[in-house]
This record gives C-alpha cells, structure tokens and sequence, in this order.
C-alpha cells in the first residue's frame, strides 16, 4: 500500500496534459506504481502537499500496489 494524491477525480486535461483532480501529469500518473516511496513524496510536495490541508488532500486514499 502506498500514498497518492488520487481524488478519484481522473480527467486528464487535453491542453495541459494533467490531471484535474490529482493535478499529477500523465507520466506521472501512469508511473505512480513504478516510483520509490520518496519520489511519490517528491512529487507530493511539488503538488503542495503537505504545506496546506485542502479538501484533496482530506479525500486522500490509499491505494493497493
């Protein structure tokens, strides 16, 4: 099991080519599995995890890898 910023939220806009719900990009998102656990915190980070509880953040799960 690990952490994600997965909202169940999964659009992938066109133009920008990130997610509308987790705000990860497509690489991002179909890498997830394949990262170390430091690099999801990484990744977390830059998103803003962390400094702010937001309503995302609360909605948080866990997914099963």
């Amino acid at each position: 099991m690990y952490i994600t910023p997965c909202v169940s939220v999964c659009q992938v806009d066109a133009f920008t080519g990130v997610c509308i719900g987790c705000k990860r990009t497509q690489k991002q998102i179909n890498l997830w599995r394949d990262y170390t656990d430091d690099q999801r915190m990484e990744i977390m980070k830059s998103l803003g995890y962390g400094k702010r509880m937001s309503k995302e953040e609360r909605l948080r799960r866990y997914d099963r890898g």
